[in-house]
């Protein structure tokens, strides 16, 4: 296909990658009113998290089988369809019981979501013989600083959670659910490979989503924190910590195309990783506020590319049909967003926050030091490194 006919499904995609961000921003928004409308104790609320994180994981299996035998535009459909729906059922669920049931189809409808907007991205990166995927990834860093902006707006208005609930998945699937249809059809593998054994490469390679994933979910549990407890700053500054991350996510994505194109994907990696570390000393071994504030922006602008590069590798690297291998290193990358703030929170306990914020640089050298091992008869869009 011409670049003229991709345009299309390629911006339909991205449509998809906005939406399903704005709406996990809207949910992640809103926990606090929806904790006060059903009185949840801390204890109750610990049971909303388990089940959130336990559907997030049992949909990316879930995901690979459905999108393998449905094929990404009819599971992205029907994905969006049941997370939109149990946003809704969570917005007026009567009790804890029902509402931790809610939050665990949510999430898991979103794994499956993830698996096959993300599939339909390597099928263009395919089609165009060129870096797609953090282009797109780009549109969910958006969305999810657009729907965080918005939720923060309508929780400031005091704005129904039930009725922001509705308008949102209501306004942001229908715009998902006639972007699906510009989908382009992938190469269907048959469903009998759906599981195998993994290989050293697809090894290699969640190895490094977990690196960055951790990184990821660590600057959105401690990055406020650390800038409220260790440089002192005001509420207002310390809330800007984890939106300052996402838009140097979002900046770095933008320019991961021309950087897979001169450096490959593996130096593309090891340069992410370096520029973690280099932007965690500036996050955590300075006094000033401001300054913390532009470190976070610099491991975002880091970490944002290792996502998608890692995702489009998969595929090539493990053999593997494309909704397997994307949900395979998508678990053990969400293993590392869900340790990854554990850890430091252990580590902080002995020895402060900044010494055990240290962890983020930690896991950026690592990705660094494993970039060499990235599948070198790789071949895809971008030169493998």
């Amino acid at each position: 296909m011409t670049s003229s006919e991709l345009r299309q499904p390629t911006t339909a995609t991205a449509v998809v990658f906005f939406v399903t961000a704005t709406v996990s921003a809207t949910w992640a928004t809103r926990i606090p009113a929806v904790r006060e409308r059903l009185d949840l104790s801390v204890v109750e609320l610990t049971a909303v998290v388990a089940g959130l994180e336990a559907g997030a994981v049992a949909g990316l299996p879930a995901g690979a089988v459905i999108v393998a035998r449905l094929g990404s535009r009819r599971a992205t459909a029907a994905g969006l369809a049941v997370f939109g729906a149990a946003l809704c059922g969570a917005g007026v669920a009567p009790g804890p019981a029902p509402f931790v049931a809610a939050v665990a189809v949510f999430a898991a409808a979103n794994s499956v979501v993830d698996v096959a907007m993300n599939v339909q991205g390597v099928e263009l990166e395919r089609r165009s013989g060129r870096p797609v995927l953090p282009a797109l990834h780009a549109a969910h860093s958006f969305g999810l600083v657009g729907g965080g902006l918005a939720g923060t707006a309508a929780a400031a208005a005091a704005l129904d959670v039930r009725q922001h609930f509705l308008v949102t998945a209501g306004g942001c699937l229908f715009a998902g659910a006639i972007a699906v249809r510009r989908f382009v059809t992938e190469l269907r593998t048959a469903t009998r490979k759906v599981f195998g054994r993994p290989s050293r490469a697809l090894g290699v390679l969640g190895a490094i989503a977990f690196c960055a994933f951790l990184i990821d979910g660590t600057a959105f549990q401690w990055s406020a924190v650390h800038l409220r407890a260790d440089q002192d700053a005001d509420a207002g500054v310390a809330a800007a910590a984890f939106t300052v991350f996402s838009l140097g996510m979002a900046g770095g994505r933008l320019a991961a195309g021309r950087l897979l194109r001169r450096f490959g994907r593996a130096g593309v990696v090891r340069g992410a990783g370096l520029l973690v570390v280099a932007g965690t000393a500036l996050a955590v071994a300075t006094p000033l506020a401001v300054v913390s504030l532009a470190g976070w922006g610099v491991v975002g602008m880091g970490v944002a590319v290792v996502a998608p590069v890692v995702m489009a590798a998969a595929p090539v690297a493990s053999g593997l049909p494309a909704p397997v291998a994307i949900a395979a290193v998508t678990t053990v990358g969400y293993l590392g967003s869900f340790t990854g703030p554990l850890i430091v929170g252990a580590l902080a306990g002995l020895g402060g926050l900044a010494l055990a914020l240290w962890v983020v640089a930690a896991a950026g050298g690592a990705m660094a030091l494993i970039s060499p091992f990235m599948e070198s008869r790789q071949r895809g869009p971008a030169r493998s490194g």
